[in-house]
């Protein structure tokens, strides 16, 4: 039982890829709204206090691609081979994709004039369920697993980049919270 359980798990290689996508979609974003804000930090911040702003931004950053890349290992875990384990990469990526972007939709659609999108989130479940059948269907599509499969290995780039920044930044983070 133990035995088919961590074979069941993706390797390294398999949640490089899924990992890559997720991390580039969520600090990208999190960059871009911090560059809206950058131009207030530095009117009424110094440049330390803005690095330790950053730095906790990508402490955050990382432990959300983190938890959003554990939701495909679970999935391939917990589901039979064949429906998610079998093309993780293709699988997980349109997943985090597709979950994450339907995420970035409804942080949009909460704006503090306007009342807040109950409806939205109220129907989540449904598009999230609906978002784990389309990722199944289209993961059977060979034409468009090369396509993803492609693109997801080329984001792998990004992580050279962005673990030593999070690294570093959760090494500021422990130093700034123990001493």
């Amino acid at each position: 039982m133990i035995m088919n359980f961590t074979k069941r798990i993706p390797s390294l290689t398999q949640l490089a890829p899924v990992y890559a996508v997720a991390m580039t979609m969520i600090y990208s974003w999190s960059l871009l709204r911090f560059s809206w804000r950058l131009p207030s930090f530095l009117k009424y911040s110094t440049n330390g206090e803005i690095g330790v702003i950053f730095a906790y931004l990508m402490v955050v950053n990382l432990l959300e691609s983190l938890v959003v890349v554990f939701a495909p290992v679970i999935l391939s875990v917990i589901l039979p081979q064949k429906w998610f384990h079998d093309r993780f990469v293709t699988k997980g990526v349109l997943l985090v994709s597709m979950g994450l972007g339907y995420l970035i939709y409804i942080a949009e659609k909460i704006v503090p004039e306007m009342p807040f999108p109950y409806t939205l989130i109220k129907w989540s479940p449904v598009f999230f369920l609906l978002i784990l059948l389309l990722v199944l269907l289209l993961g059977q599509i060979k034409f468009l697993q090369r396509i993803v499969d492609d693109i997801s290995d080329r984001f792998v780039v990004f992580l050279y980049v962005s673990i030593p920044v999070s690294a570093i930044s959760l090494m500021v983070v422990l130093i700034r919270n123990i001493l």
